[in-house]
């Protein structure tokens, strides 16, 4: 793996600020409303660097990013942020709740150095990107000068040595607080024996970028600018490194699946469906909800979930061991996606009945990973129709990665999703 070594984080002052009030979800988890409701929780909240609110007069020289980068400049000199005085690694324990039960999530944070091209690629990919995204974050990258949210990375030690060597030698966190069902509880790690521990521990295994990909693909594009406007590249700056959120696959992780809702059908329905679904899958209907979500989650990757506004009746769509879906692909599926229904979906049904292609899907799909809230804003004639799907697991994911080969864009959430605002890293 390319090299992990500390840096000097920049983190909120808990004197000043309450950490509880700071930090947000990742830029492409909020909603309108959510950023709404984060800005009246703090004036100092992470929202404003990582999805400002856009103004009806914004410019070229006044917009979301370069208020981002004021404000991260301003509460820098107001010591609302304050920069470690030596490099460091962060661990941190995150606690949550799922359902019924709590769990807890444990992750290292450090800075790691992006590969060049031509070497040894140690990161894996599973989703598509799309262009939109890409710009948007580099648009801001190129302002702030900092990552300021954590690329979630999965790697695999079956021996556990963080986990075993490091966490019982930690004593009491240097920062504690608590969101809405979440405990955070992080470490500031200076010690050289552990971080080279960690770093060695890293040096040659697979990371995959569980979350975050099109923060990564931006941050090697500026990198590379950089690079070419600099003349340094010796892969030493800042601008060739990335903060990453490092969480050890044998820890457990939680995988939830994210549904796939169409506010706007264009008009089609389900009999405009039925007619590809049933070359495809064995179409099972369902009259009590509860049943049918029963089925579907006891069906696994190979099955799907449809509902349509104005039709009292779910649908389990059971992918057909005799479906001859190759005929219906501009080119043929890779044998591992085959048995999993939602790359199937995708080509097949979303694409060609729905016209919804990879790069107008951001548009024209609502995400969410709660059933029921797919399932009721049909109801309520909120939307036109549910496709639900089962979670991948990570065994999955890992093998597709190494594939080179790509499932739909949103197909998974490792859940909960880091946050923004524990940390921050200056590539300056």
């Amino acid at each position: 793996m390319p090299r992990v070594q500390p840096f000097r984080g920049i983190r909120y002052n808990p004197v000043k600020v309450d950490p509880g009030k700071t930090v947000c979800p990742p830029y492409d988890a909020l909603s309108l409303p959510e950023v709404d409701n984060l800005y009246g929780l703090s004036p100092y909240n992470a929202v404003r660097l990582v999805l400002g609110r856009q103004q009806p007069k914004d410019t070229r020289e006044n917009n979301r990013y370069t208020r981002a980068r004021d404000f991260l400049k301003q509460w820098r000199e107001e010591s609302i942020l304050i920069q470690e005085e030596k490099p460091a690694l962060y661990y941190h324990e995150h606690t949550y709740g799922l359902g019924e039960h709590t769990l807890t999530r444990r992750g290292v944070i450090a800075s790691v150095r992006m590969n060049n091209e031509g070497d040894k690629d140690h990161f894996r990919f599973y989703e598509h990107t799309s262009k939109a995204p890409k710009l948007d974050r580099l648009r801001l990258l190129n302002e702030v000068n900092a990552n300021l949210s954590s690329i979630f990375g999965v790697y695999s030690d079956p021996k556990r040595v963080i986990e075993t060597k490091l966490r019982p030698s930690l004593g009491r966190p240097s920062l504690e607080f608590s969101t809405h069902r979440e405990t955070h509880r992080l470490w500031v790690i200076h010690e050289k024996e552990t971080i080279d521990a960690f770093a060695r521990l890293l040096q040659n295994r697979k990371v995959l970028i569980a979350d975050g990909q099109h923060r990564f693909e931006t941050a090697r594009v500026y990198r590379d600018r950089m690079r070419a406007s600099t003349g340094k590249n010796d892969g030493n700056q800042g601008f060739d490194y990335i903060q990453m959120y490092l969480v050890n696959q044998e820890e457990g992780l939680t995988i939830l699946p994210v549904h796939r809702v169409i506010p706007d059908s264009m008009g089609v329905g389900l009999v405009d469906l039925e007619y590809r679904i049933k070359e495809l899958f064995n179409m099972i209907p369902y009259d009590n909800r509860k049943t049918f979500l029963s089925a579907l989650n006891k069906g696994g990757k190979g099955h799907l979930g449809l509902f349509v506004k104005g039709i009292p009746r779910y649908y389990l769509l059971e992918l057909s061991q005799d479906a001859d879906f190759e005929r219906f692909l501009p080119v043929p599926l890779h044998p591992r996606l085959k048995e999993m229904a939602l790359p199937i979906l995708h080509e097949s049904i979303l694409q060609p009945v729905l016209g919804i292609s990879h790069a107008d899907a951001g548009s024209r799909i609502l995400y969410t990973s709660s059933a029921d809230e797919a399932l009721n804003l049909v109801s309520k004639a909120r939307a036109d129709i549910a496709f639900l799907h089962n979670p991948i697991g990570i065994e999955s994911i890992m093998e597709i990665s190494e594939t080179r080969v790509r499932l739909p864009r949103n197909s998974v959430l490792f859940s909960p999703q880091v946050p923004s605002g524990l940390v921050f890293h200056s590539l300056e």
